[in-house]
Protein backbone atom coordinates (compact mmCIF):
# COMPACT_ATOMS: atom_id res chain seq x y z
CA UNK A 1 0.00 0.00 0.00
CA UNK A 2 1.49 3.43 -0.97
CA UNK A 3 1.92 6.41 1.35
CA UNK A 4 -1.11 8.26 -0.03
CA UNK A 5 -3.46 5.33 0.67
CA UNK A 6 -1.98 4.76 4.11
CA UNK A 7 -2.46 8.41 4.93
CA UNK A 8 -6.09 8.23 3.75
CA UNK A 9 -6.78 5.24 6.01
CA UNK A 10 -5.24 6.95 9.01
CA UNK A 11 -7.36 10.06 8.39
CA UNK A 12 -10.45 7.86 8.19
CA UNK A 13 -9.40 6.19 11.44
CA UNK A 14 -9.27 9.54 13.26
CA UNK A 15 -12.64 10.57 11.84
CA UNK A 16 -13.96 7.25 13.17
CA UNK A 17 -12.52 8.07 16.60
CA UNK A 18 -14.30 11.44 16.60
CA UNK A 19 -17.60 9.76 15.72
CA UNK A 20 -17.03 7.14 18.42
CA UNK A 21 -16.21 9.80 21.03
CA UNK A 22 -19.71 11.22 20.63
CA UNK A 23 -21.17 7.79 21.46
CA UNK A 24 -18.80 7.26 24.38
CA UNK A 25 -19.37 10.79 25.67
CA UNK A 26 -23.09 10.08 25.96
CA UNK A 27 -22.35 7.03 28.08
CA UNK A 28 -19.60 8.81 29.99
CA UNK A 29 -22.00 11.52 31.19
CA UNK A 30 -23.43 8.83 33.46
CA UNK A 31 -20.01 8.07 34.92
CA UNK A 32 -17.55 10.20 36.84
CA UNK A 33 -15.39 12.80 35.13
CA UNK A 34 -12.22 10.81 35.79
CA UNK A 35 -13.44 7.93 33.61
CA UNK A 36 -14.11 10.28 30.69
CA UNK A 37 -10.64 11.81 31.06
CA UNK A 38 -9.06 8.36 31.01
CA UNK A 39 -11.06 7.36 27.93
CA UNK A 40 -9.82 10.47 26.09
CA UNK A 41 -6.23 9.85 27.17
CA UNK A 42 -6.34 6.22 26.06
CA UNK A 43 -7.87 7.19 22.70
CA UNK A 44 -4.96 9.54 22.19
CA UNK A 45 -2.36 6.90 23.10
CA UNK A 46 -4.02 4.22 20.99
CA UNK A 47 -4.29 6.52 17.97
CA UNK A 48 -0.65 7.58 18.19
CA UNK A 49 0.58 3.99 18.49
CA UNK A 50 -1.50 3.00 15.47
CA UNK A 51 -0.27 5.96 13.40
CA UNK A 52 3.39 5.53 14.40
CA UNK A 53 3.50 1.80 13.63
CA UNK A 54 1.46 2.10 10.41
CA UNK A 55 3.76 4.78 8.95
CA UNK A 56 7.17 3.75 10.30
CA UNK A 57 7.24 -0.04 10.83
CA UNK A 58 10.10 -1.76 8.97
CA UNK A 59 7.73 -3.62 6.63
CA UNK A 60 4.66 -2.29 4.84
CA UNK A 61 1.47 -3.11 6.72
CA UNK A 62 -2.12 -3.60 5.59
CA UNK A 63 -3.40 -0.83 7.85
CA UNK A 64 -7.02 -2.03 7.66
CA UNK A 65 -6.11 -5.54 8.85
CA UNK A 66 -3.75 -4.05 11.44
CA UNK A 67 -6.59 -1.96 12.87
CA UNK A 68 -8.98 -4.93 12.84
CA UNK A 69 -6.42 -7.01 14.74
CA UNK A 70 -6.22 -4.24 17.35
CA UNK A 71 -10.00 -4.10 17.73
CA UNK A 72 -10.31 -7.89 17.97
CA UNK A 73 -7.49 -8.01 20.52
CA UNK A 74 -9.27 -5.41 22.66
CA UNK A 75 -12.65 -7.15 22.43
CA UNK A 76 -10.94 -10.48 23.14
CA UNK A 77 -10.51 -9.36 26.77
CA UNK A 78 -14.31 -9.40 27.19
CA UNK A 79 -16.88 -12.16 26.57
CA UNK A 80 -17.00 -14.02 23.21
CA UNK A 81 -20.34 -12.47 22.25
CA UNK A 82 -19.04 -8.91 21.87
CA UNK A 83 -17.98 -8.85 18.21
CA UNK A 84 -16.93 -6.22 15.64
CA UNK A 85 -18.22 -6.50 12.07
CA UNK A 86 -16.53 -4.42 9.38
CA UNK A 87 -18.14 -3.46 6.07
CA UNK A 88 -16.97 -6.75 4.51
CA UNK A 89 -18.74 -9.07 6.94
CA UNK A 90 -21.63 -7.02 8.26
CA UNK A 91 -23.96 -9.34 6.32
CA UNK A 92 -23.45 -11.71 9.27
CA UNK A 93 -25.68 -9.32 11.22
CA UNK A 94 -28.40 -9.76 8.58
CA UNK A 95 -28.09 -13.53 9.01
CA UNK A 96 -28.48 -13.23 12.79
CA UNK A 97 -31.46 -10.86 12.71
CA UNK A 98 -33.41 -12.06 9.68
CA UNK A 99 -31.96 -15.43 8.67
CA UNK A 100 -31.05 -14.00 5.25
CA UNK A 101 -27.78 -13.87 3.31
CA UNK A 102 -26.53 -13.70 -0.26
CA UNK A 103 -25.45 -17.10 -1.52
CA UNK A 104 -26.36 -20.11 -3.63
CA UNK A 105 -28.06 -22.37 -1.06
CA UNK A 106 -25.42 -24.87 0.03
CA UNK A 107 -23.70 -25.92 3.24
CA UNK A 108 -20.04 -26.88 2.97
CA UNK A 109 -17.68 -28.82 5.23
CA UNK A 110 -14.00 -29.77 5.33
CA UNK A 111 -13.05 -33.45 5.39
CA UNK A 112 -9.34 -34.30 5.25
CA UNK A 113 -8.70 -30.74 3.99
CA UNK A 114 -11.13 -31.32 1.08
CA UNK A 115 -14.21 -29.12 0.65
CA UNK A 116 -17.45 -31.04 0.21
CA UNK A 117 -21.05 -29.98 -0.29
CA UNK A 118 -22.80 -31.29 2.85
CA UNK A 119 -26.30 -29.98 2.14
CA UNK A 120 -28.23 -28.42 -0.74
CA UNK A 121 -31.23 -26.23 0.11
CA UNK A 122 -34.39 -26.89 -1.84
CA UNK A 123 -35.48 -24.26 -4.36
CA UNK A 124 -32.24 -22.27 -4.64
CA UNK A 125 -29.56 -21.81 -7.29
CA UNK A 126 -27.31 -24.71 -6.25
CA UNK A 127 -30.15 -27.23 -6.51
CA UNK A 128 -31.45 -25.75 -9.78
CA UNK A 129 -28.02 -25.95 -11.41
CA UNK A 130 -27.45 -29.54 -10.22
CA UNK A 131 -24.99 -29.38 -7.32
CA UNK A 132 -25.27 -32.45 -5.09
CA UNK A 133 -24.52 -33.49 -1.55
CA UNK A 134 -21.06 -35.08 -1.63
CA UNK A 135 -19.67 -32.99 -4.51
CA UNK A 136 -16.02 -32.03 -3.99
CA UNK A 137 -15.34 -28.32 -4.65
CA UNK A 138 -11.77 -27.71 -5.83
CA UNK A 139 -11.89 -24.12 -7.13
CA UNK A 140 -14.03 -21.01 -6.68
CA UNK A 141 -13.65 -18.28 -9.31
CA UNK A 142 -10.43 -19.90 -10.49
CA UNK A 143 -8.86 -19.90 -7.00
CA UNK A 144 -7.74 -23.24 -5.58
CA UNK A 145 -9.25 -24.04 -2.19
CA UNK A 146 -6.30 -26.17 -1.15
CA UNK A 147 -5.20 -25.23 2.37
CA UNK A 148 -7.92 -22.60 2.89
CA UNK A 149 -9.82 -22.22 6.15
CA UNK A 150 -13.51 -23.11 6.08
CA UNK A 151 -14.59 -19.63 7.22
CA UNK A 152 -12.67 -18.00 4.35
CA UNK A 153 -14.28 -20.37 1.86
CA UNK A 154 -17.74 -19.54 3.22
CA UNK A 155 -17.01 -15.85 2.66
CA UNK A 156 -16.06 -16.60 -0.95
CA UNK A 157 -19.36 -18.41 -1.51
CA UNK A 158 -21.48 -15.68 0.05
CA UNK A 159 -21.85 -12.27 -1.56
CA UNK A 160 -24.13 -9.75 -3.17
CA UNK A 161 -27.32 -11.27 -4.69
CA UNK A 162 -27.10 -11.13 -8.48
CA UNK A 163 -23.33 -11.59 -8.60
CA UNK A 164 -21.74 -14.56 -10.41
CA UNK A 165 -19.84 -17.43 -8.84
CA UNK A 166 -17.89 -20.16 -10.64
CA UNK A 167 -17.24 -23.58 -9.14
CA UNK A 168 -15.01 -26.40 -10.28
CA UNK A 169 -16.37 -29.66 -8.85
CA UNK A 170 -15.14 -33.25 -8.81
CA UNK A 171 -17.91 -35.84 -8.85
CA UNK A 172 -16.38 -39.30 -8.95
CA UNK A 173 -14.03 -39.24 -11.96
CA UNK A 174 -15.87 -36.32 -13.60
CA UNK A 175 -14.80 -32.66 -13.50
CA UNK A 176 -17.81 -30.33 -13.74
CA UNK A 177 -17.81 -26.54 -14.04
CA UNK A 178 -20.74 -24.60 -12.60
CA UNK A 179 -21.67 -20.97 -13.18
CA UNK A 180 -24.03 -19.84 -10.44
CA UNK A 181 -25.80 -16.59 -9.61
CA UNK A 182 -26.00 -15.63 -5.98
CA UNK A 183 -29.45 -14.88 -4.67
CA UNK A 184 -31.03 -13.96 -1.35
CA UNK A 185 -31.12 -17.11 0.76
CA UNK A 186 -33.81 -17.17 3.44
CA UNK A 187 -33.15 -19.86 6.01
CA UNK A 188 -36.19 -21.62 7.41
CA UNK A 189 -36.66 -20.92 11.09
CA UNK A 190 -39.00 -23.92 11.25
CA UNK A 191 -37.60 -26.75 9.11
CA UNK A 192 -40.57 -28.97 9.99
CA UNK A 193 -43.86 -29.01 11.84
CA UNK A 194 -46.54 -31.69 11.90
CA UNK A 195 -48.19 -34.35 14.02
CA UNK A 196 -46.12 -37.01 15.78
CA UNK A 197 -47.11 -40.35 17.28
CA UNK A 198 -50.43 -41.82 16.22
CA UNK A 199 -52.62 -39.50 14.17
CA UNK A 200 -55.42 -39.76 16.76
CA UNK A 201 -53.04 -38.57 19.53
CA UNK A 202 -53.29 -34.98 18.26
CA UNK A 203 -49.76 -34.14 19.39
CA UNK A 204 -48.28 -31.24 17.43
CA UNK A 205 -44.54 -30.96 16.87
CA UNK A 206 -42.65 -27.76 15.96
CA UNK A 207 -38.89 -27.67 15.39
CA UNK A 208 -37.47 -24.14 15.68
CA UNK A 209 -33.86 -23.61 14.57
CA UNK A 210 -33.32 -19.90 15.33
CA UNK A 211 -34.98 -16.74 16.66
CA UNK A 212 -35.12 -14.07 13.93
CA UNK A 213 -37.54 -11.24 13.23
CA UNK A 214 -39.90 -13.67 11.45
CA UNK A 215 -39.81 -16.55 13.98
CA UNK A 216 -42.81 -15.36 16.00
CA UNK A 217 -45.06 -15.23 12.92
CA UNK A 218 -43.86 -18.64 11.73
CA UNK A 219 -44.59 -20.26 15.11
CA UNK A 220 -47.99 -18.55 15.26
CA UNK A 221 -48.90 -19.77 11.75
CA UNK A 222 -47.87 -23.34 12.63
CA UNK A 223 -49.96 -23.29 15.82
CA UNK A 224 -52.96 -21.86 13.96
CA UNK A 225 -52.68 -24.68 11.43
CA UNK A 226 -52.98 -27.27 14.21
CA UNK A 227 -55.90 -25.40 15.81
CA UNK A 228 -57.70 -25.14 12.48
CA UNK A 229 -57.39 -28.90 12.05
CA UNK A 230 -59.39 -29.26 15.27
CA UNK A 231 -57.16 -31.96 16.66
CA UNK A 232 -54.74 -30.49 19.20
CA UNK A 233 -54.15 -32.37 22.45
CA UNK A 234 -50.55 -31.38 23.12
CA UNK A 235 -47.57 -29.47 21.74
CA UNK A 236 -43.92 -30.52 21.57
CA UNK A 237 -41.66 -27.51 20.96
CA UNK A 238 -38.19 -28.63 19.94
CA UNK A 239 -35.41 -26.16 20.80
CA UNK A 240 -32.55 -28.64 20.66
CA UNK A 241 -29.48 -27.24 18.87
CA UNK A 242 -31.16 -23.83 18.69
CA UNK A 243 -28.40 -21.32 19.49
CA UNK A 244 -30.83 -18.44 19.99
CA UNK A 245 -31.17 -15.07 18.27
CA UNK A 246 -33.40 -12.10 18.98
CA UNK A 247 -34.74 -11.54 22.50
CA UNK A 248 -37.88 -9.92 21.05
CA UNK A 249 -38.65 -13.10 19.10
CA UNK A 250 -38.42 -15.18 22.29
CA UNK A 251 -40.81 -12.83 24.11
CA UNK A 252 -43.24 -12.90 21.17
CA UNK A 253 -43.26 -16.71 21.05
CA UNK A 254 -43.82 -17.00 24.83
CA UNK A 255 -46.93 -14.85 24.37
CA UNK A 256 -48.46 -17.72 22.36
CA UNK A 257 -48.28 -20.13 25.31
CA UNK A 258 -48.54 -18.33 28.69
CA UNK A 259 -51.29 -16.42 30.45
CA UNK A 260 -51.68 -12.67 29.89
CA UNK A 261 -49.69 -10.45 32.29
CA UNK A 262 -47.22 -13.23 33.18
CA UNK A 263 -43.68 -12.08 33.97
CA UNK A 264 -41.47 -13.57 31.23
CA UNK A 265 -38.03 -12.05 31.68
CA UNK A 266 -35.96 -9.52 33.61
CA UNK A 267 -32.93 -7.75 32.12
CA UNK A 268 -30.35 -5.66 33.98
CA UNK A 269 -27.53 -3.52 32.60
CA UNK A 270 -24.60 -1.77 34.30
CA UNK A 271 -26.68 1.04 35.77
CA UNK A 272 -28.87 0.39 38.81
CA UNK A 273 -31.92 1.91 37.12
CA UNK A 274 -31.54 -0.21 33.96
CA UNK A 275 -33.79 -3.09 35.08
CA UNK A 276 -36.48 -3.95 32.56
CA UNK A 277 -39.29 -6.45 33.01
CA UNK A 278 -41.10 -8.17 30.14
CA UNK A 279 -44.71 -9.36 30.55
CA UNK A 280 -47.03 -11.26 28.26
CA UNK A 281 -49.47 -8.82 26.68
CA UNK A 282 -52.09 -11.04 25.10
CA UNK A 283 -54.21 -14.08 25.76
CA UNK A 284 -52.31 -17.22 24.74
CA UNK A 285 -53.00 -18.86 21.41
CA UNK A 286 -52.54 -22.25 23.10
CA UNK A 287 -54.38 -22.28 26.44
CA UNK A 288 -52.88 -23.73 29.60
CA UNK A 289 -55.17 -26.78 29.40
CA UNK A 290 -53.21 -28.07 26.40
CA UNK A 291 -50.00 -29.79 27.61
CA UNK A 292 -46.69 -28.35 26.44
CA UNK A 293 -43.30 -30.09 26.31
CA UNK A 294 -40.11 -28.19 25.43
CA UNK A 295 -37.09 -30.20 24.27
CA UNK A 296 -33.59 -28.89 25.10
CA UNK A 297 -29.99 -30.09 24.97
CA UNK A 298 -26.47 -28.78 25.57
CA UNK A 299 -26.67 -26.65 22.39
CA UNK A 300 -29.90 -24.92 23.43
CA UNK A 301 -28.74 -21.38 24.15
CA UNK A 302 -29.65 -17.72 24.64
CA UNK A 303 -33.17 -16.94 23.36
CA UNK A 304 -33.98 -20.68 23.52
CA UNK A 305 -33.11 -20.61 27.22
CA UNK A 306 -35.30 -17.53 27.72
CA UNK A 307 -38.25 -19.55 26.37
CA UNK A 308 -37.48 -22.80 28.20
CA UNK A 309 -36.65 -20.95 31.45
CA UNK A 310 -39.94 -19.04 31.41
CA UNK A 311 -41.96 -22.16 30.55
CA UNK A 312 -40.33 -23.94 33.51
CA UNK A 313 -40.61 -21.08 36.03
CA UNK A 314 -44.28 -20.46 35.16
CA UNK A 315 -45.04 -24.20 35.31
CA UNK A 316 -46.52 -23.89 31.82
CA UNK A 317 -44.90 -27.06 30.51
CA UNK A 318 -42.45 -29.88 31.08
CA UNK A 319 -38.82 -29.54 29.99
CA UNK A 320 -37.28 -32.74 28.59
CA UNK A 321 -33.71 -33.43 27.48
CA UNK A 322 -30.30 -32.50 28.86
CA UNK A 323 -29.02 -29.33 30.54
CA UNK A 324 -28.87 -26.34 28.21
CA UNK A 325 -25.81 -24.29 27.25
CA UNK A 326 -26.03 -21.53 29.85
CA UNK A 327 -25.95 -18.11 28.18
CA UNK A 328 -27.54 -15.45 30.36
CA UNK A 329 -26.27 -12.39 28.47
CA UNK A 330 -28.05 -10.02 26.07
CA UNK A 331 -26.36 -8.29 23.14
CA UNK A 332 -27.38 -5.21 21.17
CA UNK A 333 -26.15 -4.19 17.73
CA UNK A 334 -24.72 -0.67 17.42
CA UNK A 335 -23.95 1.14 14.18
CA UNK A 336 -20.38 2.47 13.91
CA UNK A 337 -18.74 4.47 11.12
CA UNK A 338 -18.12 3.36 7.49
CA UNK A 339 -20.76 0.63 7.50
CA UNK A 340 -19.26 -1.29 10.42
CA UNK A 341 -21.24 -2.57 13.39
CA UNK A 342 -20.61 -3.70 16.94
CA UNK A 343 -22.52 -6.48 18.69
CA UNK A 344 -22.01 -5.67 22.36
CA UNK A 345 -23.09 -7.37 25.58
CA UNK A 346 -25.14 -4.78 27.44
CA UNK A 347 -27.35 -6.74 29.83
CA UNK A 348 -27.75 -9.88 31.88
CA UNK A 349 -31.12 -11.59 31.79
CA UNK A 350 -32.95 -13.41 34.58
CA UNK A 351 -35.79 -15.92 34.33
CA UNK A 352 -39.14 -15.09 36.01
CA UNK A 353 -38.04 -16.76 39.28
CA UNK A 354 -34.87 -14.62 39.30
CA UNK A 355 -32.33 -17.13 38.01
CA UNK A 356 -29.23 -15.96 36.13
CA UNK A 357 -28.42 -19.09 34.14
CA UNK A 358 -25.00 -18.04 32.80
CA UNK A 359 -22.68 -21.07 32.86
CA UNK A 360 -19.34 -19.24 32.52
CA UNK A 361 -18.94 -15.95 34.36
CA UNK A 362 -16.57 -14.13 31.97
CA UNK A 363 -16.70 -11.05 34.15
CA UNK A 364 -15.59 -12.70 37.37
CA UNK A 365 -13.05 -15.07 35.80
CA UNK A 366 -11.47 -12.55 33.44
CA UNK A 367 -7.70 -13.07 33.36
CA UNK A 368 -7.00 -9.62 31.91
CA UNK A 369 -8.52 -7.77 34.86
CA UNK A 370 -10.37 -5.26 32.69
CA UNK A 371 -13.53 -5.32 34.83
CA UNK A 372 -13.23 -2.93 37.75
CA UNK A 373 -16.45 -3.74 39.60
CA UNK A 374 -17.73 -7.31 39.59
CA UNK A 375 -21.27 -7.59 40.92
CA UNK A 376 -21.87 -10.80 42.82
CA UNK A 377 -24.90 -12.97 42.11
CA UNK A 378 -25.89 -15.27 44.95
CA UNK A 379 -27.27 -18.29 43.17
CA UNK A 380 -29.43 -20.23 45.63
CA UNK A 381 -32.65 -22.15 45.22
CA UNK A 382 -35.52 -20.51 43.34
CA UNK A 383 -39.21 -21.39 43.19
CA UNK A 384 -41.52 -21.80 40.24
CA UNK A 385 -45.07 -20.42 40.21
CA UNK A 386 -46.36 -23.69 41.73
CA UNK A 387 -43.59 -23.84 44.36
CA UNK A 388 -41.20 -26.29 42.69
CA UNK A 389 -37.51 -25.81 43.52
CA UNK A 390 -35.33 -24.90 40.52
CA UNK A 391 -31.65 -24.04 40.55
CA UNK A 392 -29.33 -21.74 38.61
CA UNK A 393 -26.46 -24.13 38.03
CA UNK A 394 -25.62 -22.79 34.60
CA UNK A 395 -28.20 -23.46 31.92
CA UNK A 396 -31.73 -24.83 32.30
CA UNK A 397 -31.92 -28.25 33.93
CA UNK A 398 -34.71 -30.41 32.46
CA UNK A 399 -37.62 -31.77 34.48
CA UNK A 400 -37.03 -35.13 32.81
CA UNK A 401 -33.46 -35.89 31.84
CA UNK A 402 -32.66 -37.82 28.70
CA UNK A 403 -28.95 -38.50 28.90
CA UNK A 404 -27.20 -38.04 25.56
CA UNK A 405 -25.90 -41.36 24.32
CA UNK A 406 -22.13 -41.38 24.24
CA UNK A 407 -20.55 -42.24 20.92
CA UNK A 408 -18.82 -45.59 20.90
CA UNK A 409 -15.10 -45.66 20.14
CA UNK A 410 -15.64 -47.42 16.84
CA UNK A 411 -18.38 -44.99 15.74
CA UNK A 412 -16.04 -42.08 16.48
CA UNK A 413 -13.21 -43.74 14.53
CA UNK A 414 -15.47 -44.50 11.55
CA UNK A 415 -16.78 -40.95 11.50
CA UNK A 416 -13.32 -39.40 11.84
CA UNK A 417 -12.15 -41.48 8.89
CA UNK A 418 -15.19 -40.44 6.79
CA UNK A 419 -16.36 -44.03 6.39
CA UNK A 420 -20.10 -43.18 6.51
CA UNK A 421 -19.60 -40.36 4.02
CA UNK A 422 -17.55 -42.52 1.64
CA UNK A 423 -19.94 -45.48 1.89
CA UNK A 424 -22.89 -43.24 1.02
CA UNK A 425 -21.06 -42.14 -2.15
CA UNK A 426 -20.22 -45.76 -2.97
CA UNK A 427 -23.75 -47.08 -2.29
CA UNK A 428 -25.57 -44.38 -4.28
CA UNK A 429 -23.20 -44.83 -7.21
CA UNK A 430 -24.23 -48.50 -7.25
CA UNK A 431 -27.93 -47.69 -6.70
CA UNK A 432 -28.72 -44.49 -8.63
CA UNK A 433 -32.19 -43.01 -8.45
CA UNK A 434 -33.41 -44.60 -5.21
CA UNK A 435 -36.08 -42.51 -3.46
CA UNK A 436 -35.97 -43.92 0.07
CA UNK A 437 -33.54 -45.95 2.13
CA UNK A 438 -33.83 -48.26 5.12
CA UNK A 439 -30.78 -50.24 6.11
CA UNK A 440 -30.85 -54.04 6.07
CA UNK A 441 -28.46 -56.67 7.45
CA UNK A 442 -27.17 -57.28 3.91
CA UNK A 443 -26.32 -53.60 3.48
CA UNK A 444 -24.68 -53.58 6.92
CA UNK A 445 -22.50 -56.51 5.83
CA UNK A 446 -21.72 -54.63 2.62
CA UNK A 447 -20.59 -51.70 4.80
CA UNK A 448 -18.25 -53.96 6.79
CA UNK A 449 -16.66 -55.24 3.58
CA UNK A 450 -16.39 -51.69 2.25
CA UNK A 451 -14.45 -50.37 5.24
CA UNK A 452 -12.05 -53.31 4.93
CA UNK A 453 -11.43 -52.42 1.30
CA UNK A 454 -10.77 -48.82 2.39
CA UNK A 455 -8.09 -50.03 4.81
CA UNK A 456 -9.95 -48.91 7.92
CA UNK A 457 -7.98 -49.99 10.98
CA UNK A 458 -9.72 -49.56 14.31
CA UNK A 459 -7.30 -48.52 17.04
CA UNK A 460 -9.01 -48.49 20.43
CA UNK A 461 -7.88 -46.75 23.60
CA UNK A 462 -6.77 -50.18 24.87
CA UNK A 463 -4.48 -50.51 21.81
CA UNK A 464 -2.78 -47.28 22.77
CA UNK A 465 -2.29 -48.49 26.35
CA UNK A 466 -0.61 -51.68 25.11
CA UNK A 467 1.71 -49.60 22.94
CA UNK A 468 2.55 -47.48 26.01
CA UNK A 469 3.37 -50.64 27.98
CA UNK A 470 5.61 -51.82 25.16
CA UNK A 471 7.50 -48.50 25.17
CA UNK A 472 8.04 -48.81 28.92
CA UNK A 473 9.26 -52.39 28.45
CA UNK A 474 11.72 -51.24 25.78
CA UNK A 475 13.14 -48.60 28.10
CA UNK A 476 13.36 -50.92 31.09
CA UNK A 477 14.66 -53.90 29.08
CA UNK A 478 11.99 -56.26 30.43
CA UNK A 479 12.14 -60.03 29.96
CA UNK A 480 10.90 -62.01 26.94
CA UNK A 481 8.05 -63.37 29.05
CA UNK A 482 6.71 -59.86 29.46
CA UNK A 483 6.79 -59.27 25.69
CA UNK A 484 5.02 -62.60 25.12
CA UNK A 485 2.34 -61.48 27.56
CA UNK A 486 1.86 -58.23 25.61
CA UNK A 487 1.59 -60.14 22.30
CA UNK A 488 -1.09 -62.41 23.77
CA UNK A 489 -2.92 -59.41 25.21
CA UNK A 490 -2.79 -57.73 21.79
CA UNK A 491 -4.19 -60.84 20.07
CA UNK A 492 -7.04 -61.10 22.60
CA UNK A 493 -7.79 -57.42 22.15
CA UNK A 494 -7.93 -57.69 18.36
CA UNK A 495 -10.46 -60.53 18.64
CA UNK A 496 -12.62 -58.33 20.87
CA UNK A 497 -12.23 -55.33 18.56
CA UNK A 498 -13.39 -57.44 15.61
CA UNK A 499 -16.72 -57.88 17.44
CA UNK A 500 -16.99 -54.17 18.30
CA UNK A 501 -18.84 -53.13 15.15
CA UNK A 502 -21.50 -55.79 15.74
CA UNK A 503 -21.86 -54.81 19.40
CA UNK A 504 -22.68 -51.26 18.32
CA UNK A 505 -24.60 -52.26 15.19
CA UNK A 506 -27.69 -50.12 16.01
CA UNK A 507 -25.56 -46.98 16.31
CA UNK A 508 -23.63 -47.78 13.12
CA UNK A 509 -26.74 -48.68 11.13
CA UNK A 510 -28.46 -45.44 12.15
CA UNK A 511 -25.41 -43.43 11.06
CA UNK A 512 -25.37 -45.16 7.64
CA UNK A 513 -29.10 -44.61 7.17
CA UNK A 514 -28.83 -40.95 8.19
CA UNK A 515 -25.93 -40.26 5.82
CA UNK A 516 -27.63 -41.84 2.81
CA UNK A 517 -31.00 -40.23 3.53
CA UNK A 518 -29.27 -36.84 3.57
CA UNK A 519 -28.66 -37.30 -0.15
CA UNK A 520 -32.08 -38.54 -1.27
CA UNK A 521 -34.74 -37.06 1.05
CA UNK A 522 -36.03 -33.51 1.20
CA UNK A 523 -35.85 -31.51 4.43
CA UNK A 524 -39.28 -32.54 5.75
CA UNK A 525 -38.65 -36.20 5.00
CA UNK A 526 -35.25 -36.10 6.70
CA UNK A 527 -36.71 -34.63 9.89
CA UNK A 528 -39.53 -37.20 9.95
CA UNK A 529 -37.02 -40.01 9.52
CA UNK A 530 -34.85 -38.68 12.35
CA UNK A 531 -37.80 -38.55 14.79
CA UNK A 532 -38.69 -42.23 14.53
CA UNK A 533 -36.14 -43.42 17.10
CA UNK A 534 -35.71 -40.16 19.01
CA UNK A 535 -35.82 -40.97 22.75
CA UNK A 536 -36.77 -37.44 23.77
CA UNK A 537 -39.68 -37.43 21.30
CA UNK A 538 -40.86 -40.83 22.53
CA UNK A 539 -40.75 -39.57 26.14
CA UNK A 540 -42.56 -36.34 25.23
CA UNK A 541 -45.40 -38.28 23.61
CA UNK A 542 -45.63 -40.56 26.66
CA UNK A 543 -45.81 -37.64 29.12
CA UNK A 544 -48.49 -35.80 27.14
CA UNK A 545 -50.55 -39.01 26.96
CA UNK A 546 -50.22 -39.48 30.74
CA UNK A 547 -52.00 -36.43 32.26
CA UNK A 548 -51.54 -37.55 35.87
CA UNK A 549 -47.74 -37.69 35.52
CA UNK A 550 -47.64 -34.45 33.52
CA UNK A 551 -49.60 -32.60 36.22
CA UNK A 552 -47.58 -34.19 39.01
CA UNK A 553 -44.32 -32.96 37.47
CA UNK A 554 -45.72 -29.40 37.52
CA UNK A 555 -47.15 -29.62 41.07
CA UNK A 556 -50.66 -29.12 39.68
Amino acid sequence: MDFKNRKRNIVLFYIGILVSINFIYGAALKTDEDVFDRINRNFDIFGKVYKEVSLNYVDNLDVDKFMRAGIEGMLGTLDPYTVYYDENNRNEIELITSGKYGGIGITIELRDSIVFVSDVLTGYEAEKKGLRHGDKITEIDGISLNGMKLENIRRMVRGQPGSLLRFKVERGSDIINFELTRQEIILKNIPFYGYIGEESDGIAYIKLDRFTNTSENEVENALKTFKTNGNLKGVVFDLRNNGGGLLEAAIGILNKFVARNSLLLITKGREKNSENKFFSKQDPLIPNEIPLVVLINKNTASASEIVSGAVQDLDRGVIIGSRSFGKGLVQQIRDLSYGSKLKITMQRYFTPSGRWIQEKNYFKENKYGVFSNIEGFNQTNFKTLNGRIVKANGGISPDIEIKPEEESEIYYALNQNNMFFKFANYFLAKNPGIKSFTITDDIFNDFKEFIKSEGFDFQSEADKKIEDLKLIADKKNYSNEYYEFLVKLKDDLQREEAKEIDKTSDEIKYAIEREINKRILNEDERVKASLRNDKAIIEAIRIIKTPSEYNSLLNK
